[in-house]
């Protein structure tokens, strides 16, 4: 059994290490993905889009790919607006931050779907895989609106 004295000097050293050498990488359970969403395709269409909401309550951390199975690829877009006209850029990533929310949102963010296996129908429901580079994979289910609904499921008719 350790004597008072060591517990004290132990003690003394973890409080007296770099926050550096503490801060710990975010583990799977410190990055939720809410709210996930998509809109309804119109006949044809080979692309859809899907919005979500991560919170994070531990580290930095970065969103590094997205997949689903009903489309082939799915890339992370960001919009702005540039000189009076609105561009949609690919981001390779998006970062996290340590405490903190990103929003997938209607002319902002979004995961752009490419190649759909099947045009998506209002009610219908699928998988998003969100890989984070410290979290790992966090699966959520798609709830599919209206075709040119701007808001998540329970907030039809809130202000933008």
């Amino acid at each position: 059994m350790a004597t008072r004295r060591e517990m004290i000097s132990a003690a003394m050293g973890f409080l007296m290490m770099p926050a550096s050498a503490m801060a710990a990488e975010p583990s799977a359970g410190s990055v939720v993905v809410e709210r996930a969403w998509s809109r309804a395709t119109a006949p044809g269409a080979a692309v859809g889009v899907a919005y979500f909401e991560i919170v994070n309550s531990g580290g930095q951390d970065a969103l590094i790919r997205i997949e689903t199975p009903v489309a082939r690829q799915v890339e992370m877009h960001s919009t702005a607006t540039v000189g009076g006209v609105m561009q949609m850029r690919r981001a390779a990533s998006v970062d996290v931050p340590a405490h903190g929310r990103v929003r997938f949102e209607p002319n902002g963010l979004h995961a752009m779907l490419i190649d759909l296996a099947r045009p998506l129908k209002k009610g219908d429901r699928f998988e998003l895989t969100l890989a984070f580079q410290h979290a790992g994979a966090v699966r959520v289910e798609a709830i599919v609106q209206d075709l040119g609904t701007m808001t998540p499921p329970g907030q039809e008719g809130a202000a933008q």
